[in-house]
């Protein structure tokens, strides 16, 4: 089975299942996940216009969460993902919110991307599609600069090295954390190899697909530390989830001032030249 038929299989499996256990999440888990996804999306609002609607394709889209926001906004968004079965989740939200109007649903891999050069205003690659491609991701990365239009943002999320090492470390798996910092060959939660960056690369990568980075930050930052720190500021009685405008305030802060290589994943934000 080539990686990319792992991939489809894994996501297929857990595609009715992938967004419906957060309200039973433990609490940590679900202000991770919120503070994740406003970081995320709080920096691509930043930059879509004002009464004007954006070809926007959502490569690696899954479930739909972010294409949804994008179409809830006026935007046609192409989702596209390896998965059918995710596939099929997008498309059931986006018929649940009445957006399927501005929807088209593609199965493909971001390595060989079924569109146009320059075809979309906007591209948005969130998650783990960029390091799934391990020894591919300079072509992935190719690929999703090619589709954008000149001078439109291309927005990557990524594995960051940095986590994946001292994740390792904290597990006591010395021997597997070395060879993730010097290679960079990891495993993500759901079993499937990864490609954990470096800022160097990602910005090499970027740089040789014809685009040029505005800024990369990291997400969320010492997720674990900063609620421990807060807490013991707050004293007892601390809610973290009734403090979580407070606590991402915070993230959003420190996220851009120099702590990218402390967030468990990086935001890449670029633009096509």
């Amino acid at each position: 089975m080539d990686s990319n038929e792992l991939i489809r299989e894994t996501y297929d499996q857990v595609a009715p299942s992938y967004d419906q256990d957060e309200a039973d999440q433990v609490l940590r888990r679900r202000l991770y996940w919120f503070v994740y996804e406003s970081l995320t999306w709080n920096a691509v609002a930043a930059v879509l216009p004002e009464g004007r609607s954006l070809r926007i394709l959502d490569a690696g889209g899954g479930s739909g969460k972010y294409g949804a926001l994008f179409a809830e906004r006026g935007h046609h968004v192409t989702v596209l993902d390896l998965s059918p079965g995710m596939l099929e989740q997008a498309k059931a939200r986006f018929a649940q919110r009445g957006l399927l109007p501005r929807a088209a649903f593609e199965v493909g891999t971001i390595v060989s991307l079924p569109f146009a050069d320059g075809a979309f205003d906007l591209v948005f690659c969130e998650g783990d599609p960029v390091s799934y491609c391990t020894s591919q991701y300079r072509e992935a990365i190719a690929e999703l600069c090619r589709v954008a239009a000149p001078g439109a943002y291309v927005v990557l999320g990524v594995d960051n090295r940095q986590s994946y090492f001292l994740g390792a470390l904290e597990s006591g798996k010395k021997a597997e954390a070395m060879d993730i910092l010097l290679t960079g060959r990891a495993t993500c939660p759901y079993g499937l190899p990864v490609h954990a960056f470096t800022l160097r690369e990602l910005e090499d990568a970027v740089d040789a697909a014809g685009a040029e980075v505005v800024e990369i930050f990291g997400k969320p930052i010492l997720f674990r530390e900063m609620l421990e720190a807060l807490g013991a500021a707050r004293g007892s009685g601390f809610d973290p989830w009734e403090a979580r405008q407070e606590f991402l305030a915070l993230q959003e802060r420190i996220a851009h001032e120099g702590y990218t290589t402390a967030g468990g994943h990086l935001q890449v934000m670029a633009r096509r030249r």
